[in-house]
């Protein structure tokens, strides 16, 4: 006798076979939804400011021979600290003593002798109180090596914010336009980034009376100076999504 199988058996049955289509059956991906609706579009612009450097610096450095190495140091020690006692007597210079060296010649014709020298960094806001203390010191034997005009970390900072602020309004410009030319409009930008390359870099500044005693100067001359203009540059790139 053939028995028929029960409902409940055909059901599971059925269960599985839908299971099976449905495993072989390939899923429909939402494509239109999944694909990005933008045309991404690459720009870049920098944006300037123009602005006097308001920071002076002026490298020393202090030099002392004898025939006893000892002696050297003390004499170049002598004169860096009358340098950095004088600098201390204004506030607005700030003085840095830096390398530190001894070595020995050997003339061939002549007795030995050491050379001790180190060098000195000074920097002041305004020229006029740098300036007269670069003489003086100039006067005391000290070899001024040269005058630097710079930004301050402060000012800098400010004007590169400036920088950035007209580098985004010629990003704007920039996707605006060509938007339009393509006939979309700017949907968003998704990535911006930010690069200060043209930092400015010290400018270096003729130098007048740079050795004490130099013919035809006077040994208290102070050294000239012209603060010439720096620029901050900030170079933005960014990611733009144009839509219909």
């Amino acid at each position: 006798m053939t028995l028929l199988p029960s409902f409940k058996s055909m059901g599971l049955v059925a269960l599985a076979s839908g299971m099976a289509v449905l495993a072989h059956t390939p899923v429909a991906a939402h494509a239109e939804d999944n694909k990005e609706p933008y045309t991404r579009l690459e720009i870049h612009a920098t944006g300037t400011t123009e602005a006097a450097p308001d920071k002076l610096s002026a490298r020393f450095r202090a030099e002392s021979q004898n025939k006893n190495a000892a002696s050297a140091q003390g004499g170049v020690n002598a004169v860096v600290k009358k340098a950095t006692d004088e600098a201390a007597k204004n506030a607005d210079i700030k003085a840095a003593v830096l390398q530190y060296s001894v070595y020995e010649t050997r003339p061939e014709k002549a007795s030995p002798y050491w050379t001790a020298s180190q060098t000195l960094s000074f920097s002041a806001t305004d020229g006029k109180n740098l300036l007269p203390l670069a003489g003086q010191l100039q006067a005391k034997g000290l070899i001024l090596e040269g005058l630097d005009w710079s930004l301050s970390d402060e000012k800098r900072q400010s004007l590169f914010l400036e920088a950035e602020k007209k580098a985004i309004i010629e990003l704007k410009k920039q996707a605006d336009t060509l938007a339009q030319s393509l006939g979309l409009h700017v949907a968003r930008f998704t990535q911006i980034s930010v690069s200060d390359q043209g930092y400015p870099h010290p400018m270096p500044i003729m130098l007048r009376a740079a050795v004490a005693g130099a013919a035809n100067d006077s040994l208290d001359a102070s050294p000239s100076s012209t603060a010439e203009t720096q620029t901050v540059r900030a170079d933005l790139r960014a990611t733009v999504l144009l839509e219909p």
